[in-house]
């Protein structure tokens, strides 16, 4: 591994310092003191998976793995794909991008089925330069390839929101940009590697919202866990460039993906906003996969088709309102409503323009609601703005279609 030099500007060294304040003023909260290995039921078919991370992944909060992100993963990847799951964290709160190689040398090479990399949080608190983040997390990937082996799938996560202590809340706007500095950074890199997999943060509140902790890490670990599901035994095949059945789909997703939809996104959030909603979303279906084209929370890029409610939509092109989910014959049963306790529901179509149904214009929410409640013409014509966006972005050529390399 290249060693590069770090930044010493006067921004580069203070943040550094008011990090490691940071970080010291943490050694008296409640973390995880048990066994870094959490497994999910017991079994002979059993997925494993190696997550490495920092800061957030740690479990600040929490005095067990059990009930940290580790838990949060083995249990999701258990309820989604039904088999036996253990989870290895390998890292520290204080880990950085520069010193994870060195935690995870020697530990790929033990019998994993998948790997997870969920960090920079601690580099975005330290202004770490994108282009060292980019070398550095380069060569993270290639220690797991070369201990996994080539048919093991890696999903990496994007950089989650970070939290500043309210004693150095000075640094917070920096850090936050440079939070999506090295997103980007981030899926980019995952974007040039065969058998890797991008899985975005979402929109996390930090530990000082007022949110219970186990929320927060079960919004986290949800949709890293529905890619660990999708992947896991399929090989890095799975996690090669997205198959589409339609062009025009691998359009609007590689648009969505390098956030090229502003206009999309403000509707979504103008939409729960209006109907006091936990969630607000996009979605467009292809194949055996429905893509988050637009989203106010934590959804997964993709997830399997069948685990979506947009599916009845597309299904019959009408309007669809779940008052409660686990009331429903269709519904009780589906194992990432299970996970993301989303038992409200209420969607109308998004056509393309031979008015084939492709998607869905959604609200969700963590509460039983009245049909009643959410007025569908207002909902219909929010779609419709939607789709026009949906349209505009479907008659560009795609970048990324069936198996074209990613920008």
């Amino acid at each position: 591994m290249t060693e590069r030099p770090r930044r010493t500007g006067l921004a580069g060294r203070a943040a550094r310092l008011r990090w490691a304040l940071m970080h010291h003023g943490r050694r008296g909260l409640v973390r995880p003191l048990d066994a870094p290995v959490v497994r999910a039921e017991a079994g002979d078919d059993l997925t494993r998976v190696l997550l490495v991370g920092n800061g957030l992944v740690h479990g600040w909060g929490v005095s067990s793995h059990q009930l940290a992100p580790t838990g949060e993963l083995a249990r999701g990847v258990r309820t989604l794909t039904g088999r036996a799951c253990e989870v290895v964290y390998v890292g520290d709160a204080a880990m950085s991008a520069a010193t994870a190689a060195d935690w995870v040398a020697g530990r790929a090479a033990d019998g994993y089925d998948c790997a997870v990399v969920a960090i920079g949080s601690n580099d975005a608190l330290a202004l770490t330069p994108v282009a060292e983040w980019g070398d550095r997390l380069t060569a993270l990937l290639d220690v797991l390839r070369d201990g996994l082996g080539p048919a093991a799938p890696i999903v990496v996560a994007g950089v989650p929101e970070v939290y500043v202590a309210a004693r150095i809340r000075s640094l917070g706007p920096l850090a936050a940009r440079h939070a999506r500095r090295l997103d980007l950074a981030t899926e980019r890199v995952a974007a040039s590697r065969p058998g890797v997999a991008f899985v975005p943060a979402g929109g996390l509140r930090g530990l000082a919202g007022g949110e219970r902790v186990h929320d927060l890490y079960g919004r986290f670990a949800t949709p890293i866990a529905v890619a660990v599901a999708s992947l896991a035994g399929r090989g890095a095949s799975g996690a090669e460039p997205e198959r589409f059945e339609r062009t025009h789909t691998a359009a609007v997703v590689d648009a969505a993906r390098w956030q090229e939809l502003p206009g999309l996104q403000r509707i979504v959030e103008r939409a729960k906003a209006e109907f006091g909603a936990d969630e607000s979303a996009v979605t467009l279906l292809d194949g055996d996969r429905t893509w988050h084209v637009a989203h106010t929370g934590s959804a997964p890029a993709s997830m399997p088709r069948s685990l979506s409610y947009c599916e009845a939509v597309v299904e019959t092109g009408d309007p669809l309102v779940v008052e409660d989910a686990r009331r429903s014959t269709r519904f009780a049963d589906n194992a990432f409503l299970q996970l993301i306790h989303a038992p409200f529901y209420a969607g109308v179509p998004i056509r393309d323009g031979a008015g084939t149904p492709i998607g869905a214009f959604c609200l969700m929410g963590g509460s039983p609601r009245k049909a009643g409640s959410v007025d569908l013409e207002r909902l219909r014509a929010l779609a419709g703005e939607a789709e026009a966006l949906v349209r505009a972005a479907a008659a560009r050529p795609a970048d990324v279609a069936d198996g074209a390399a990613p920008r």
